[in-house]
């Protein structure tokens, strides 16, 4: 009976050490899984700090491009661009100010994970103090942006009613001009016998001996044909024995005479010269 005791308490001190030695494994393993599972939680706050930062990185450089835009569309030799143009850059830069509003907040929240994680990353924590300090200067200088724009929209709306006032006065005044060049240029003649006109009391006869005929200056032409010197070239007479009563410079015109000693016209070779000393022109025949 001792001798069968003797040999179940040797078996048993042989199968303890291997029971002891399994759940020690176990435990290692539990250990292990957890290690594993932690470390990858921070792997991945890691990954998504990383991706935060590049995302904040590519919208500062947008940013920057949409800055670049409107700070070349106020130089002279580009010209300006037009005011929607400038509105939308400033839209767009409002967009991108607004993702890394939302990326910083994340990455804060980040940030309290890993320390909660005991894992604090001090050149984190002063990166984002960075970025904010970033977004609050560019969210400064857009807004400053929106305001000059507001205040250039004012000083277009100003041009804008100055350039349409001025054009306005442009047009009166061009009107006024052409006009008095009209009036400068308009010029009148009559062709009539000799009785015709003394009739109408366009010419006097004076003098005594070879008495001549004078315009009578009663200013009434409506007898009159009215014309534009500058586009008056020739006026037709069609008569024999003709007289201008009204004075003309000689080499300012000629005479067309026909084969049968016919004045068939007057040609006006020199218009300014020919109309110089009286915007009237008589011409009598007998």
């Amino acid at each position: 009976m001792k001798q069968l005791f003797y040999t179940l308490l040797i078996a048993a001190a042989a199968l303890l050490p291997s029971c002891v030695s399994k759940q020690v494994v176990r435990q290692a393993e539990n250990q292990r899984d957890s290690l594993e599972i932690v470390v990858g939680e921070k792997d991945s706050l890691i990954n998504a700090v990383f991706s935060d930062i590049n995302a904040i990185s590519e919208n500062m450089a947008l940013i920057k491009s949409r800055e670049n835009l409107i700070a070349v569309s106020e130089t002279p030799e580009r010209g300006r661009r037009p005011m929607e143009d400038i509105r939308n850059d400033i839209a767009a830069i409002d967009r991108l100010l607004q993702e890394n509003r939302a990326k910083i907040a994340s990455l804060q929240h980040t940030s309290a994970q890993l320390r909660k994680a005991n894992l604090h990353i001090e050149a984190l924590e002063k990166s984002i103090a960075q970025l904010n300090m970033q977004l609050n200067e560019k969210t400064t200088e857009v807004e400053e942006l929106r305001l000059e724009l507001e205040k250039r929209g004012i000083e277009v709306a100003e041009l804008t009613e100055q350039v349409e006032t001025g054009n306005a006065q442009v047009a009166r005044l061009s009107g006024e001009k052409t006009d008095l060049e009209n009036q400068l240029n308009t010029v009148y003649y009559i062709v009539g016998s000799e009785k015709e006109l003394r009739d109408a009391q366009i010419v006097n006869k004076q003098g005594f001996i070879g008495r001549t005929l004078t315009v009578n200056q009663s200013g009434n032409f409506e007898s009159f044909t009215r014309a534009d010197s500058r586009l008056l070239n020739e006026i037709p007479i069609g008569h024999k024995r003709i007289t201008l009563v009204t004075t003309h410079p000689d080499e300012s015109y000629q005479l067309i005479v026909d084969a049968d000693k016919t004045v068939t016209k007057l040609v006006i070779d020199d218009p300014v010269r020919f109309w110089e000393s009286s915007k009237i022109l008589v011409i009598s025949y007998k």
